[in-house]
């Protein structure tokens, strides 16, 4: 890191940034020392201090191997920064309805099925696949399939104990990420909910770029140390959604001009386009878009952490 100096943090971020010719948000900035502004402004001023390096690959994967020791892969894997409370309870929730709606119609699906999607251990469509259930998918998709509230969920016939203080939880990852904020140096305030196993965080802050990161890079592995915190304390899992300011919606717009973007392109070219590797959430953005348009499909390949979507004219 190169040290920077300013009358004012702000000002030695933005000799730094300019410096170094990057943007804040490819940028990590620790500040050194805030100034002081001396006895009568004259005796022990003191100009305030930053050191700034460029987020690089190697720096996020260290960050990130840090964050998730002790976490299983699969945790790991559910906890992306371009996803709400919102939309986790909304997939559960018309996943639990079409469950219903192929019940009344004759098909019986396992108990253990069931279960493992009321736990939240993997994401309910992830289970639905591994299981070979994949046609209740669909369902899902139809644009008339009514979500379910969590009351319903106990209309599946099955009872998930919970031997642990939701309240308690939230109260306690709330309060260590407050921490690891504050260790930033960034002034933040954070409010929380939650529904059943799903924590959901908003962090409002004047320096959003600092705990977002270069494509939500550091906003990923905050979200990484908040799971390996539950882990470790309840030996449970629980999904862990941290927004900043308005973050997860602008990801979410460009997310879905990009789907739109490749497949239009994809019609026009009559050639299958790919996008970069992404993230579960970020690929479910994908898909859902581009099962709206007429003439393309969508589906992924690769393996993670370098998994990516393929869209594709409909053959």
């Amino acid at each position: 890191m190169v040290l920077y100096t300013g009358a004012t943090v702000e000002e030695a971020i933005q000799k730094g940034l300019n410096d170094l010719d990057i943007p804040r948000m490819k940028a990590h900035i620790t500040v050194v020392a805030r100034e002081k502004k001396g006895f009568l402004g004259l005796f022990g001023k003191k100009p305030a201090q930053v050191e700034i390096e460029p987020i690089a690959e190697t720096t996020v994967v260290k960050a990130n191997q840090k964050a998730v020791k002790g976490v299983p892969d699969e945790i790991n894997a559910q906890n992306e920064p371009v996803k709400t409370v919102s939309e986790a309870t909304v997939d559960l929730g018309r996943v639990v309805a079409a469950i219903k709606k192929v019940e009344e119609e004759g098909e019986v699906v396992s108990e253990e099925i069931k279960t493992e999607i009321l736990k939240h251990d993997k994401e309910a469509d992830t289970v639905l696949e591994e299981k070979g259930h994949e046609h209740i998918l669909e369902k899902v998709k139809e644009p008339a399939a009514k979500e379910s509230s969590e009351s319903d969920f106990s209309n599946l016939g099955i009872e998930v104990e919970e031997n642990y203080n939701i309240e308690e939880v939230v109260a306690d990852v709330t309060a260590y990420v407050q921490t690891v904020v504050d260790e930033m140096d960034v002034d933040a305030t954070i409010s929380s909910s939650h529904n059943r196993r799903t924590v959901n965080m908003q962090i409002d802050t004047n320096e959003p770029g600092r705990v977002i990161g270069y494509h939500g890079k550091v906003l990923k592995a905050l979200q990484l140390l908040a799971q390996n915190y539950l882990y470790n304390r309840y030996s449970k899992n629980f999904y862990i959604t941290i927004n900043v300011n308005d973050y997860v919606e602008h990801r979410a717009e460009v997310l879905q001009s990009y789907a739109q973007k490749l497949a239009t392109r994809a019609l026009e070219d009559g050639q299958a386009q790919q996008t970069d590797p992404m993230s579960n959430s970020e690929r479910k953005i994908i898909h859902r878009i581009v099962s709206k348009m007429e003439g393309v499909t969508s589906y992924s390949e690769g393996e993670e952490p370098n998994r990516y979507v393929v869209v594709d004219i409909e053959g």
